[in-house]
């Protein structure tokens, strides 16, 4: 059995529960009580390390960034860490989600009142990381996760701050270099690899549509414009509207 110690802790893995672009993550659990927990460790895909031209130090380095990013983002609506093992094998521990938005979509049992509760919970995550000046880069259902009825953005491994004055250990992709998931990816990202407020509001639309709620359609067309300038420009105004459409 895989073993993650961090101080007096010992992870024991019960299974590998996913993956992003720069880690593996491992449902665990501690022999001393009968809390369940999620692990991410440091395991980057060779096709990310290819795409970025980032090398096993930059890799790492993102990675560091991804924990820190997250650590700082206190919100209800993200998901928040408890534990940052930055060791041989950097590894960081959050609460272990009951399911994410991909599965429950796919299971198709969802109420109209829960969709709009899980666009509202996301939108608010969302907003309070824009408001930072951060991009989140790969909004999608597999990245929503729900706890307890609550809906929480996950994984910052893409994360990107707009702040001229960003930590000096971020660690930028190469000019031009497009990452992120294709389905929910703006134009501008596929064509130029071009980010901003715009291409999350992009994903976030793509995500209102497959949740198939007739009265906001419309607003998930404005939110996936092809034209940046023809898209909802803030949260704000999406959440707006929605309060307009849904009584």
């Amino acid at each position: 059995m895989e073993i993650y110690r961090h101080s007096s802790y010992e992870f024991q893995v019960v299974k590998r529960i996913g993956g992003g672009g720069f880690g593996e993550v491992f449902e665990v659990s501690l022999p001393t009580c009968d809390f369940k927990y999620a692990l991410k460790k440091f395991s980057p895909k060779r096709e990310i390390a290819e795409a970025s031209f980032l090398s096993d130090g930059e890799l790492l380095a993102r990675f560091s960034q991804e924990m820190r990013y997250q650590t700082n983002c206190k919100h209800k609506n993200i998901v928040s860490i408890c534990i940052v093992h930055q060791g041989d094998t950097p590894f960081f521990v959050m609460d272990l989600a009951d399911s994410d938005l991909s599965t429950l979509i796919k299971e198709n049992k969802l109420s109209k009142e829960e969709k709009i509760k899980i666009i509202y919970d996301v939108m608010d995550g969302l907003e309070y990381l824009h408001n930072k000046g951060l991009y989140h880069r790969d909004i999608k259902p597999e990245n929503i996760l729900k706890f307890n009825g609550i809906y929480k953005i996950s994984d910052f491994g893409l994360i990107k701050n707009s702040n001229p004055h960003k930590h000096p250990n971020d660690v930028m992709s190469a000019i031009g270099i497009c990452l992120g998931t294709k389905r929910y990816m703006a134009p501008e990202v596929a064509e130029a690899a071009h980010y901003s407020v715009s291409s999350d509001i992009f994903a976030l639309g793509v995500i209102i549509s497959e949740l198939q709620i007739n009265e906001l359609d419309n607003i998930a067309n404005k939110c996936t414009a092809q034209r940046v300038t023809s898209r909802y420009q803030t949260i704000a105004d999406i959440r707006k509207d929605i309060s307009r459409v849904i009584k």
